[in-house]
């Protein structure tokens, strides 16, 4: 949800709320959504202008939590579900926001744009670490905290709601991710303690790191350090920074009962900050004359001095009172639900991970005496609570008795408004009413089971609960429709099989003539050339062929899809042929058939990229190390690179043609793949790394940069995560792919630039891309082939005609090179033999040269 301006403060006084903290042996809660995005922008920076480089991201993502093992830390991920109906103005004014950026695309721009499956990708990486992770049905915050006062172990996230959340907070900008060693003095002192201060270059450190947005400059692994002498025992740890709220609270400004109310007058995503105009105009003082503060920052020293003073009971009452009437409840709400996460002990995480992973919680620590103390003092939150009645009522009556004094002295109108002070005051007394509510109810239990594990994507619940889907867009070209608007079909189909579920069907509801209304969604998506938002209705088109049984789903719902909204594709061939794929391609490639059928913008110089980039991604970075600088590459593998390039010249001068093993060939093409020799993928990918870099002359002329070849790949990433969305909804007949494996949008977007100027793109192929592997050739030839017999007629004509031009220019050249052969040899000495065959040595005379007699010998 985040509080407006507190990260910033809290940076800018490091060296009052930070204390020094060593990572290590513990368990940890992390906020799967917050790490995902930071990591994501640290490590792809200007590439994601070209839709996402899945591959780098996911090996950073593994890096990371590689790092965590090494120093014995348990994580569990949690991600975010979908959003609660109130957030729904704050994500349309982030929508619009969204498009602002796409409107104008720079690849040279610091502005971050998130790919369509960065969060499937990360949960793909998690999953492969044997790290827990579980989806939230609503946002996460309240479930980090409450398994993370299960377990007693900290929070790592980068949202400043944890600033007020009753845990160990870990900010992430604060985390060395580097292993660092160190030894094991005394047992007795092995549990570290918050034992010092930031010292001043540390905290600098932290507000010059939250300035610049910059997570984490590098993962870096231990180096191998020669072992202590003697019995000296070591242990790796991560350097980083702790918070807890007993720093906040502990200087006398705040109790932990009024900082709800504290994160609500700064500002969130469910209240706009310019409901409190009123209040801070006429309730709170000047914010002071420093020009090196900014004025929310003014604000927060301003609200924390004047809490100072009051109660929590009493500040509430005098926000209300300058609140607008439809503006309370939302405030009371808020704070309640602020007050319910510090005694909230209902977390469904601690049971889904204890049901479905062995040995989930191998550190569970008790809370030590140092922590016990700052727990008593936010225990004393639920002992004014409980304490309130009585409270209130002696405030009421105090409050009586000095409106009997001032009846007198006091006109009617403000005995009115004194009226209605009380008033509010009552409404906020029964809103501090602590009510934990389990929002799992609002949804059936087979949705749940399928939701915990992170198999469905988050959209699921805002289809289930709110009935909307939110479109975020990706990169694209601006003046044609957004990208997924060709996918709409099958979310269709999704929302029709979520309330049409056998036994649990929903009923239409009746207008007033008894008409049954349709259902439908309300689809959130920009607005076509205008910088804003859209919402169209989209009702059920027409009810599932097949039943939907969540326990026991149909896989012929897949089928149905490409049924009706395919019909020149022959729908029953494409689904027998698609046995002929590896398993992990299938669903990959229907989603190819489906985009080529359906999108106006695509052509089959995308299909040849994407085949390609698939082949580099699931076969070179699976045999070797995965690299992408150049240079590093180079220096890295240069002998490897040396000795096999002295090979294979020695086999091309001797006239040995290099071919594939005997006992390979009795394989199907794509068998071969795993066989791949490791000498193909060094030669390859050092031709091929140039292209997965951002080309230099976008640097000097972004204006080159095309947005329409982005916004075909666009539209294919969609139809992508809408079908494996009803793939996952089916309980995965087609394994769902890994796109780590497939998709990297900066290769993509260089290996179509450089295909579109070619005549005969196979033959570029073979012979400038590919000329170091047989086997990765044939198996890109086997993958356009399977292809080929699928595309639909109006894009086949013009590759015909291209293949026919490339093959009548590569003819003539032949032609050319012949005749200059012929007349070479017409053309030569017929004395060249005698003159090859003669003996240098011998003394040679020139009958037309007078003077050759007088040579000395």
């Amino acid at each position: 949800m985040g509080v407006r301006g507190l990260t910033s403060y809290i940076a800018q006084r490091a060296e009052i709320y930070l204390k020094p903290f060593e990572l290590h042996s513990t368990a940890l809660v992390i906020d799967g959504d917050n790490l995902s995005c930071n990591l994501y922008k640290d490590v792809t920076g200007s590439y994601s202008a070209f839709g996402g480089d899945y591959d780098d991201f996911y090996r950073a993502v593994v890096q990371f939590f590689q790092v965590l093992a090494e120093c014995n830390i348990r994580p569990y991920v949690l991600m975010d579900g979908g959003y609660e109906e109130r957030k729904l103005r704050t994500v349309s004014t982030r929508l619009r926001g969204k498009i602002t950026v796409i409107k104008k695309i720079n690849p040279n721009a610091s502005i971050t744009l998130f790919p369509l499956h960065m969060k499937e990708v990360f949960v793909d990486a998690v999953r492969d670490c044997g790290v827990p992770v579980m989806r939230c049905v609503f946002e996460a915050d309240d479930e980090l905290a409450a398994l993370a006062r299960k377990l007693n172990c900290p929070v790592l996230s980068y949202d400043s709601d944890f600033y007020i959340h009753n845990v160990k907070y870990i900010p992430l900008i604060t985390l060395t991710v580097k292993v660092l060693t160190k030894q094991v003095k005394d047992k007795k002192n092995h549990k570290q303690k918050d034992s010092r201060d930031l010292r001043r270059n540390e905290a600098k450190n932290v507000e010059k790191r939250t300035k610049s947005n910059k997570i984490v400059g590098g993962i870096q692994t231990s180096e191998q350090v020669a072992s202590p002498k003697g019995n000296t025992k070591t242990y790796k740890y991560l350097d980083c920074c702790i918070y807890r709220v007993s720093h906040l609270c502990g200087r006398s400004t705040l109790s932990p009962e009024k900082l709800p109310l504290f994160a609500a007058l700064l500002g969130n995503d469910y209240i706009a900050r310019s409901a409190f105009k009123n209040f801070f105009a006429s309730g709170l003082g000047k914010a002071g004359r420093s020009r090196k503060l900014k004025i929310q920052q003014k604000r927060i020293q301003v609200i924390l001095t004047w809490l100072k003073e009051e109660t929590a009971e009493s500040a509430l009452a005098k926000v209300l009172s300058r609140l607008k009437k439809n503006q309370r409840e939302s405030l009371v709400s808020q704070v309640q639900a602020a007050i319910s996460g510090y005694s909230n002990e209902l977390c469904h995480a601690y049971d889904f991970f204890e049901e479905h992973y062995e040995k989930a919680f191998p550190y569970i620590e008790p809370t030590s005496e140092e922590e016990s103390g700052d727990e008593e003092d936010l225990a004393s939150l639920e002992e004014n609570l409980s304490a309130g009645e009585g409270e209130e009522k002696q405030r009421e009556a105090e409050n009586e008795e000095y409106k009997e004094q001032q009846k007198e002295e006091q006109p009617e109108n403000e005995e009115l408004d004194s009226g209605e002070d009380v008033e509010e005051e009552e409404e906020s007394d029964e809103g501090l009413e602590i009510e934990v509510e389990d929002k799992t109810l609002l949804f059936p239990q087979w949705f749940l089971d399928k939701l915990y594990p992170a198999h469905l994507a988050r959209y699921f619940v805002d289809l289930m609960h709110l009935r909307k889907y939110i479109n975020n867009p990706q990169i694209e070209h601006f003046p044609f429709h957004d990208s997924n608007e060709l996918a709409l079909p099958i979310l269709n189909h999704v929302f029709s099989l979520l309330h049409h579920v056998e036994g649990e069907k929903t009923e239409p509801q009746l207008d007033e003539e008894g008409s049954p209304l349709p259902i439908e969604f309300t689809y959130l998506t920009r607005a076509l050339r205008v910088t804003n938002v859209r919402y169209l209705k989209m009702p059920i088109e027409k009810e599932p062929a097949y039943a939907f049984e969540p326990s026991a789903p149909d896989a012929r719902h897949l089928k149905a899809v490409f049924k009706d909204n395919i019909p020149h594709a022959d729908t029953e061939k494409l689904f027998k042929k698609v046995d002929e794929l590896p398993e992990d391609l299938r669903l990959y490639f229907l989603a190819i058939i489906y985009w080529l059928h359906r999108s106006e913008h695509c052509d089959l110089l995308h299909l040849h990229s994407l085949i390609l980039s698939l082949i580099v991604l699931r076969t070179i970075d699976v045999t070797i190390p995965a690299e992408r600088e150049v240079k590093a590459f180079r220096k890295r593998f240069s002998k490897i690179l040396k000795a096999e390039r002295a090979v294979r010249d020695k086999e091309v001068a001797e006239g040995i043609k290099r071919g594939i093993k005997p006992i390979l060939l009795e394989l199907s093409v794509p068998d071969r793949m795993p066989h791949v020799p490791k000498s193909d993928c060094y030669l390859t990918q050092e031709r091929l790394l140039p292209h997965f870099h951002m080309q230099e002359i976008f640097k000097k002329k972004f204006d080159l940069y095309s947005s329409t070849v982005i916004h075909s790949f666009a539209e294919f990433q969609a139809v992508v995560f809408q079908l494996n969305g009803l793939n996952s909804l089916l309980d995965f007949p087609l394994l769902s792919p890994r796109m780590n494996q497939l998709y990297c949008g900066s290769f993509l977007y260089n290996i179509y630039d450089l295909l579109r100027n070619r005549a005969d793109v196979r033959y570029h192929v073979e012979n400038f891309l590919l000329p170091d592997s047989k086997m990765m050739f044939d198996f890109y030839c086997f993958l356009y082939d399977w292809c080929a017999e699928f595309i639909p007629h109006w894009k086949q004509t013009e590759v015909d005609q291209t293949a026919v031009k490339a093959q009548k220019k590569r003819l003539k050249k032949q032609r050319q090179a012949a005749r200059k052969t012929e007349g070479k040899e017409c053309n030569a000495d017929p004395n060249a033999d005698m003159v090859e065959d003669a003996d240098p040595e011998d003394a040679f005379f020139d009958l037309n040269n007078k003077f050759c007699a007088l040579k000395v010998a």
